[in-house]
C-alpha cells in the first residue's frame, strides 16, 4: 500500500534538518528557494544560475535531496537556470500529504511542479533511482522534456536487479547503524567519500519513512513511449546490475538514445569521473537546446 513519507518523530526531523541546514549553508553559488504546491504536497526547490538556455532539473538517488548536487552546481549553472528539488516522499524540505502510487503519479508530480515553476519544458536528469523516476516522467510526459539524461540508472530500471544487491538493501534496512552505512556506501560507491557533514545527513535520513514507490523495471510499452532525446551513462564496474544487458535493452527499444558505458567507474559515476561526465552531459543538453530553437 502506498505510504506518505514522514520522519519517525519530531526529534528525528529536527536532527535531520540541522544536518540539512548545515549543508545548505555551504551551497557554493547564489540561489533562491521556492515552495511549489502540488496534489501530493509541497515541493521545496532551490533555483540556481541564470541564462537563456532551457533550464535543467536534477533528481537525486534514493532517499537523497537537492544537496547532492552541490559539488557540480557551479559548472551546471554557469549558463542556465538549474532547479534542484527535494523529491517529495524522500527526506528533505518537501512535505508529502498524498501517497504516490506508481510511476504515473511521479510523472504527474513533475508536471505539477513544472507548472508551478512556470516552465513549459526542461532538460531532466537523474542519478540512480532519480534516473528511474526520470524515465517514468519521460514515458508519461515527454512533451515537457527537451531531453533526459540518466546517470548510472538504478539497478531495476532496465532489468531485474541483482539478488545480492536487494539482499544488501534489506539487511541495511534492518539495522542501519553509522558503521554499516559507511561500509554499504563504500561497497556501492567506492569513489564517493562523503564529508562529515554529508554523512551526518545520511545517517539522520535513515529515520525517515520513505513515501516514493519502490523501483519497478520500465516495461517495453513504457520505453516505446519515450519521445524525448535520451542520454544514458553507465559505469562499467557498477555492482547494481549488468551494464551491458541494460544498455542493450535501451538500444533495442529506443534506437535514437545515446548510450555509453564508461570504463573504470561504477555506481559512483558522477563523483568518480566528473571531468568527463559533466562536460558530456552539458554537450548533450546544448545540442538539444539548439534543436529546440530551430525554426
Amino acid at each position: 500500500m502506498p505510504k506518505i513519507g514522514q520522519f519517525k518523530n519530531d526529534e528525528a526531523r529536527d536532527e535531520f534538518m540541522r544536518a540539512y541546514d548545515t549543508l545548505a549553508a555551504q551551497w557554493p553559488i547564489s540561489s533562491t528557494e521556492i515552495n511549489i504546491e502540488t496534489p501530493f504536497g509541497t515541493t521545496y526547490v532551490r533555483r540556481s544560475g541564470s541564462g537563456d538556455g532551457i533550464p535543467l532539473l536534477l533528481l537525486p538517488g534514493i532517499s537523497g535531496n537537492g544537496q547532492i548536487w552541490a559539488s557540480f552546481i557551479e559548472d551546471l549553472a554557469r549558463d542556465r537556470v538549474v532547479y534542484t528539488p527535494d523529491v517529495i516522499g524522500w527526506a528533505g524540505r518537501s512535505t508529502q500529504t498524498t501517497p504516490l502510487a506508481d510511476g504515473a503519479d511521479l510523472a504527474r508530480w513533475m508536471v505539477e511542479l513544472l507548472d508551478g515553476l512556470g516552465e513549459e519544458r526542461i532538460h531532466l536528469a537523474g542519478n540512480s533511482m532519480g534516473a528511474w523516476i526520470s524515465m517514468n516522467i519521460a514515458a508519461h510526459h515527454s512533451e515537457r522534456l527537451a531531453s533526459v539524461t540518466l546517470f548510472e540508472p538504478g539497478g531495476a530500471t532496465f532489468a531485474r536487479p541483482r539478488a545480492r544487491v536487494l539482499l544488501k538493501f534489506l539487511l541495511m534496512g534492518v539495522r542501519p547503524t553509522a558503521e554499516r552505512l559507511r561500509k554499504f556506501n563504500k561497497w556501492m560507491m567506492p569513489g564517493y567519500a562523503p564529508t562529515d557533514e554529508e554523512f551526518a545527513m545520511i545517517v539522520a535520513g535513515v529515520k525517515y519513512r520513505m513515501g516514493v514507490p519502490w523501483e519497478r523495471t520500465i516495461t517495453d510499452d513504457e520505453l516505446a513511449r519515450v519521445a524525448a532525446p535520451l542520454l544514458v551513462l553507465f559505469g562499467a564496474e557498477t555492482i547494481t546490475n549488468d551494464p551491458e544487458i541494460q544498455a542493450a535493452r535501451v538500444r533495442k527499444h529506443i534506437p535514437s538514445a545515446d548510450v555509453e558505458i564508461q570504463p573504470g567507474v561504477g555506481h559512483d559515476l558522477l563523483w568518480a569521473n566528473p571531468d568527463q561526465v559533466i562536460p558530456r552531459f552539458l554537450s548533450f543538453v546544448e545540442k538539444h537546446d539548439r534543436t529546440e530553437n530551430r525554426p
